[in-house]
């Protein structure tokens, strides 16, 4: 099932990607879309779970790589007016959800600049936390600082 037909868009069956980052399981999720913009000048993701949780994401490319930063690059992005974090290896610019974050702004801003993976997953943030995360990516780590090589 693919969403549409564009020029320069590739289709991934991403089945697995729900199932280990979203926890879809063999009931699935039904009729949730996710729309993310990761970069607008690189690239944008749409994602529909079907009722089979049968994951289906179109992928338009402008540029044939994900931007990769380094953690001293991320590291300089540690104020209000700038912060990034790192969750699972990958960048996420959080400046404009810092105020909305329900934990409140202590709590993100503690992360700022840094690799929040351990506290995010040990809150243990939902399926919608996670949704509303990925709308904030930006890259990945550079594979030398990645945890996961």
């Amino acid at each position: 099932m693919a969403l549409g037909q564009f020029d320069n868009q590739l289709v991934y069956n991403m089945t697995e990607v729900a199932r280990r980052d979203l926890g879809v399981g063999p009931g699935g999720v039904r009729n949730v879309a996710v729309w993310a913009s990761y970069n607008s000048n690189s690239m944008a993701v749409a994602a529909v779970v079907s009722p089979s949780a049968h994951l289906q994401t179109t992928v338009t490319h402008r540029s044939p790589r994900v931007p990769e930063f380094s953690k001293d690059e991320v590291a300089d992005h540690c104020e209000i007016h700038s912060c990034w974090i790192i969750v699972c290896d990958k960048v996420y610019d959080v400046t404009n959800f810092t105020r909305e974050h329900p934990g409140g702004l202590d709590v993100i801003m503690e992360y700022a600049g840094r690799d929040a993976t351990v506290a995010f997953m040990d809150k243990g943030h939902s399926k919608d936390a996670w949704i509303v995360l990925s709308g904030y990516y930006i890259g990945e780590l550079v594979k030398k600082d990645r945890i996961n090589k």
